[in-house]
């Protein structure tokens, strides 16, 4: 076979062949890099979230607002027990409305609930609550 006859479009042939890769080559680059960029703004969204953590368990004023579960019921319905930075709280035949005053404030604090258990019996409620910070 005379190759001097094909000679012009071998190199057309190879040009594309040489242009395609070229191609997958860049489009294989630009979606790695979009994946590298969603990959660090996770990371830096979960550095700030640990960073707002730790401002939030590092507060001096925590404590204090973890001891008004205590006082957010009549003592003779709370079980309190406080071990530095850990609370184990079980509060027995409470209604509705001191539970929801006590939901409210466990939500807005900035603790890590390990348990909360609650349990009805009849209109009262039976409510357990583990929580460290």
């Amino acid at each position: 076979m005379n190759f001097r006859r094909y000679q012009n479009e071998l190199i057309a042939g190879v040009a594309l062949l040489v242009m395609l890769g070229a191609l997958l080559f860049k489009q294989g680059e630009i979606s790695g890099k979009e994946e590298r960029i969603k990959h660090l703004q996770s990371t830096v969204s979960e550095m700030k979230e640990v960073m707002v953590l730790k401002e939030i368990w590092g507060d001096k004023e925590l404590e204090k607002r973890v001891r008004e579960l205590e006082s957010a019921v009549p003592p003779s319905k709370v079980k309190w027990n406080q071990k530095s930075k850990k609370v184990t709280a079980n509060y027995h035949g409470i209604t509705i409305n001191e539970l929801n005053a006590l939901m409210k404030k466990v939500l807005n604090l900035g603790v890590e609930i390990q348990l909360l258990d609650i349990k009805t019996e009849g209109a009262l409620y039976h409510m357990e609550l583990k929580c460290k910070w």
